[in-house]
């Protein structure tokens, strides 16, 4: 029940219509209550029995009446203009009322009466506990001396809710009414504006899920409905992005890994038919087998890195990593490899340069940067590391500068892609790369990924002919590291 955006809004109207009718409803009956305005007709009766009592009295007929006629009269003018009037004695008790019920009743601490010819007037509370508006006066025209006459009626706003229901009822009755008939007209126009964007998302939504590729929600309606389907089409596109992604994932394995199965079945079976008859075939076949094994086992382990990072279950551990020995290190482990190729590797750090981090990874990191330096600079080239402290940005930059081939302007924003291997910008060393089993595109994904999580970026820069340049910069440590002369 109430599953309907169309149903949940008529309702929502019908109940802010009938909140807002209450709301008023109640504004207005409290007016009423409190409103010295919804006295005046009770003042207006009391003056008016008032001057017709004084013109009674003052009559030259009736002043040798009888007292009795003379309370008839009164009772007559009571009636009429729907007041009570009393008659008082010197001692301020009433001896005439002409709805006979407060006769003998003593009033001089309830109401302010008039030492002399003249008025008063003003609200008192009866010995019953309700209240009554008075105009209290000392009649010119009766024997008795110091006698008072008390011309009393009960407010209208005592009797506010019997007037409200008979004056306002009906009218906000009616006005809810139309308010409801409003309503209705309204939710349905909200359902073009509201419910049909939404259910165009809806079906777009429903177009992904059945696979159909390239469905996109219309970005139309109120800005919240526009803002819904600008998200779901960012969201559509990752997840296109995503699949696709994982489609030349596959792809880039199966064909990774087919060439060293390939290698692996062929010599292995050259052993089991006996075709490597000789030593030094059954070494060589022996070696191939092997290289090309270890060079699935980084591939996987690769593999498993990024699955880790995708997952969010990769633990970094984190410690204070002095950026000096730690590329000092990473050169010394490739220095082998530089002197077989005749490549030089220069180190330029200061001391004192201190991020937070994984020593392990980081060295992962700059490890794959010298290796693709080395094995992409010909012969005679140079590899350069260098290291800064960025004072403005609390930042260390570490750069990995290489005078090779240099990478195509149309690959350099892929090179961070997994798998991805600029083929032509580097083919002169595609050949001796594979001889030295080198990985399968993941390297400096990985490298990305190490960055990122440490709260760093890599960029890369190249110019074909000349050499590339790989910047990682990392936050220092907190604290800072001491500002070395060369780092400003």
């Amino acid at each position: 029940m109430f599953r309907s955006l169309n149903t949940r809004l008529l309702i929502s109207y019908i109940l802010v219509i009938l909140v807002c009718l209450t709301l008023v409803g109640l504004g207005l009956f409290l007016f009423v209550r409190t409103s010295a305005l919804w006295n005046r007709p009770t003042q207006q009766r009391l003056e008016e029995a008032e001057r017709e009592t004084v013109r009674l009295l003052q009559g030259e007929a009736l002043r040798t009446l009888p007292r009795e006629r003379i309370y008839n009269a009164m009772a007559r003018i009571a009636k009429n203009y729907q007041v009570r009037i009393l008659l008082l004695d010197n001692r301020k008790t009433v001896r005439l009322d002409t709805d006979d019920d407060w006769t003998g009743t003593d009033l001089s601490q309830m109401i302010r009466l008039p030492s002399q010819v003249s008025r008063e007037q003003g609200m008192f509370t009866a010995p019953d506990g309700r209240q009554w508006l008075y105009i209290a006066q000392v009649p010119p025209g009766i024997e008795e001396q110091r006698q008072i006459l008390v011309f009393a009626s009960r407010p209208v706003r005592l009797l506010a809710l019997a007037w409200f229901a008979d004056n306002l009822l009906r009218p906000l009755a009616q006005a809810g009414l139309v308010a409801l008939v409003l309503s209705i007209l309204l939710a349905l126009i909200s359902r073009r504006s509201v419910s049909k964007p939404l259910q165009r998302v809806a079906s777009a939504a429903e177009g992904i899920a059945r696979g159909e590729s390239g469905t996109r929600a219309p970005v139309s309606g109120p800005a919240e409905v526009r803002a819904l389907a600008h998200s779901f089409n960012q969201m559509a596109n990752q997840v296109e992005a995503a699949q696709r992604s994982q489609r030349d994932f596959v792809a880039n394995v199966s064909h990774e890994l087919k060439t060293p199965l390939t290698s692996i079945q062929g010599f292995s079976q050259a052993l089991l038919d006996g075709a490597a008859s000789t030593p030094e075939a059954t070494t060589r076949a022996a070696r191939v087998i092997h290289s090309e094994a270890e060079r699935m086992r980084r591939m996987v382990d690769e593999l498993l890195i990024l699955a880790r990072f995708d997952a969010g279950q990769m633990k970094l551990a984190r410690a204070p990593v002095e950026i000096s020995p730690l590329l000092q290190s990473c050169i010394e482990k490739l220095a082998p490899q530089a002197q077989a190729t005749q490549v030089a590797l220069e180190l330029d750090a200061p001391e004192q340069l201190t991020v937070t981090g994984d020593t392990d990874r980081l060295a992962q990191v700059f490890t794959n940067l010298l290796d693709n330096g080395v094995a992409h600079t010909p012969a005679g080239g140079k590899v350069t590391v260098a290291a800064r402290l960025l004072a403005a940005e609390n930042a260390i930059e570490v750069t990995v500068t290489d005078t090779g081939e240099g990478i195509p302007a149309e690959a350099l924003s892929r090179i961070f892609e997994r798998f991805y291997q600029v083929d032509k910008a580097r083919s002169r060393t595609r050949k001796r790369s594979q001889e030295r089993g080198r990985g399968a595109g993941l390297g400096l994904a990985i490298a990305k990924e190490v960055v990122e999580a440490h709260g760093g970026s890599i960029v890369a820069e190249s110019v074909e002919g000349l050499g590339s340049k790989f910047s990682v910069r990392l936050p220092a440590q907190k604290g800072g590291s001491p500002t070395h002369p060369s780092a400003i």
